[in-house]
């Protein structure tokens, strides 16, 4: 088995391993928050993913959209670098938005259910609307696709 096929698999393991115990400590979560407990899991999940993107805006760092797409078999040129940035901020700003909106769905302004499904829709959306303007602004790169994105960030996390 090649050492990246085996890297992957053991990547996987540790990210469900992960999923597992956020699975049990978010049902620990709704159980111990009770009617508030799934806005309440959705305002720390946005806010962790959030800061997963945020913290790789740090100086010296580099952001996360940016190592997602220097794994693309188009590669990243130089000057696409600062749009993979600005992607990077925009995505933490987005959760940390629907994290902010979450808890206030805690105060009952709506229902989580809905907001949820809101959420979904507007995600799927931002995603698949950010591969059309990808392909226009940095042409030479090819059709950017969802599929190629995926490949990317397994890439990534191959490596």
């Amino acid at each position: 088995m090649a050492s990246g096929t085996r890297r992957l698999l053991s990547g996987s393991a540790v990210w469900l391993l992960a999923v597992a115990a956020e699975i049990l400590a978010g049902g620990v979560l709704v159980w111990w928050a009770g009617q508030q407990g799934p806005a309440l899991v959705a305002v720390l999940v946005n806010l962790a993913v959030a800061l997963r993107f945020a913290l790789t805006l740090r100086p010296g760092q580099v952001p996360l959209i940016t190592r997602y797409a220097r794994c693309d078999v188009a590669g990243l040129p130089q000057h696409g670098e600062g749009y993979t940035r600005a992607l990077t901020a925009f995505w933490g700003w987005v959760l940390a938005g629907f994290a902010l909106l979450h808890a206030l769905a805690m105060l009952g302004w709506w229902t989580t259910a809905a907001l949820s499904l809101w959420q979904s829709v507007a995600c799927l959306a931002l995603f698949l609307g950010e591969h059309a303007l990808r392909s226009r602004r940095l042409p030479e790169l090819g059709r950017a696709t969802p599929w190629r994105t995926c490949r990317a960030v397994l890439a990534y996390h191959a490596a």
